[in-house]
């Protein structure tokens, strides 16, 4: 009896705990992912961003032979400073996503780097 009562105040919290958790937020309805995707759109260099569901920042530039690293850490700064849960950025090199040295479905990976 003791144990059918335990069990039925475990499902009980269990039931009750899914129920609060309600939707799962994805990372482009963040309002803070919103605006900071706006403000990387704005940048000279950037042909196109996006933040995926896996919640990782996208970015197309031209490719000019260089590394980008220190271009993906400039943009965590502008993550950073608009409180994006956005944690990652790569960038990938623009209309190269049927290119057949392509690392991923974005394209060709010329930088990235971890916002943390």
């Amino acid at each position: 009896m003791k144990f059918k009562k335990i069990f039925l105040a475990f499902a009980t919290m269990q039931f009750l705990l899914i129920i609060s958790c309600g939707e799962i937020v994805k990372p482009m309805d963040d309002p803070n992912n919103k605006t900071a995707l706006a403000e990387v759109k704005k940048e000279m260099k950037v042909k196109e961003a996006i933040i995926t569901d896996a919640n990782v920042l996208y970015v197309s530039v031209e490719d000019d032979g260089t590394i980008r690293n220190g271009y993906a850490q400039y943009l965590c700064q502008i993550l950073n400073e608009n409180k994006a849960t956005t944690k990652w950025v790569k960038i990938v090199k623009v209309n190269s996503i049927n290119d057949p040295n392509s690392d991923n479905a974005y394209g060709v990976l010329l930088g990235e780097s971890n916002c943390n």
